[in-house]
């Protein structure tokens, strides 16, 4: 999986403001910056729906920007998404009649991992070297790695 706090990686991030149309620019932000080897044209809609339902939770659930960060190697990409609430998302029994609810049921459906890092330093599911980082001001990253294949 990458490992960014490797000097050879870089890490793109893009801040989103509670408008309309974040959602739309972080999956358009995702797929403009993941060159095909990393992220192959049959996967970049699971990166796009996953982006976007975690940049959606983030806007509906946290205060201020949220901020996207992305990575990519070549054994895939690793996205996060940074916001200022602290509470972490639990993946929940969906039932059919739900309306809202299954952004982290798609995550973990669809991500060949996913976890959450607090800014208390506190971590859920894969290590990822500790990226990607909340940020300074509180809050939590949660993150998600797609493979390539």
């Amino acid at each position: 999986m990458v490992r960014p706090n490797s000097t050879e990686v870089d890490v793109e991030r893009l801040t989103l403001h509670d408008q309309l149309s974040a959602a739309a620019m972080a999956r358009h932000w995702v797929c403009d910056h993941c060159p095909e080897q990393h992220l192959p044209a049959a996967r970049r809609w699971i990166a796009e729906l996953l982006t976007s339902e975690l940049v959606v939770n983030a806007l509906a659930h946290g205060r201020g920007p949220v901020v996207l960060s992305l990575t990519h190697d070549e054994e895939g990409i690793l996205v996060g998404i940074s916001d200022s609430d602290e509470r972490v998302p639990t993946l929940r029994a969906q039932s059919p009649g739900a309306t809202a609810g299954r952004g982290i049921a798609l995550v973990d459906a669809l991500a060949t991992t996913w976890g959450v890092y607090g800014s208390d330093g506190s971590r859920t599911d894969a290590d990822t070297g500790g990226w990607p980082r909340p940020q300074e001001s509180g809050g939590k990253t949660v993150w998600f790695h797609l493979a390539t294949g």
